[in-house]
């Protein structure tokens, strides 16, 4: 997998220093314990706070009997996990990888992910607890002695999107510089003209719900 000198460096300054200082302090939770959407990212709401996961900073491997449910959400030992700041493609949305040939999009980037995280064996840390059986994580890797931050690679090869909530606004900003460059070399899904970019989607959801709502209440 290639990856060019401009995403080598935004995987550099997504590394695990600024996972910390930058990522985990703008979580935005929502009000109350319902489990978390997997093809949304965390709904607006409240700040975390910080003691909530200061004492969950242990980096443990990535775990091998995990069930992937999308390419940024997986199942072990019966939670949840969720990779901050990336979003898969949805399943049900396609793309056309050769003429007349169409697959589903969601399901060809999980199958990339599981790829990618099988080869670059990550470590993960919690950084928040939504509730008992859904928990927000990063994720680190290293190849030679360079670590970085594996929804940046993620997103750098074309396999993955910076996340937004539901209003638009992009959980990590950094991402989205190296989505572009993702997007202008077509890496990964980008190399299909027909790519169906998941939060644009989800966005333009989140925005017809209230719509409806308000219908619905007249």
């Amino acid at each position: 997998m290639r990856v060019s000198t401009i995403m080598l460096f935004a995987i550099i300054s997504g590394s695990l220093v600024y996972a910390f200082a930058a990522v985990v302090p703008p979580v935005q939770l929502a009000l109350g314990a319902n489990p978390v959407p997997v093809q949304a990212q965390v709904p607006d709401g409240r700040d975390p706070s910080p003691s909530a996961f200061g004492n969950a900073k242990k980096f443990v491997p990535f775990p091998t009997t995990a069930q992937f449910e999308t390419a940024d959400s997986w199942i072990a030992n019966g939670k949840r996990y969720r990779l901050y700041g990336l979003q898969g493609c949805l399943r049900g949305t396609s793309v056309t990888i050769a003429p007349g040939q169409k697959r589903d999009c969601g399901e060809l980037n999980l199958i990339m992910a599981q790829a990618i995280i099988r080869d670059s064996k990550p470590v993960c840390v919690t950084i928040q607890e939504l509730d008992a059986n859904n928990l927000l994580v990063v994720c680190r890797t290293t190849t030679g002695k360079t670590g970085y931050d594996l929804s940046t690679y993620m997103i750098a090869q074309g396999w993955g999107f910076a996340a937004a909530s539901s209003t638009g606004q992009l959980l990590v900003p950094g991402y989205r510089l190296v989505e572009q460059g993702a997007r202008e070399a077509r890496e990964g899904l980008w190399a299909y003209s027909d790519l169906p970019h998941p939060v644009s989607i989800l966005v333009g959801q989140g925005r017809q719900q209230p719509s409806k709502n308000a219908a619905s209440e007249r």
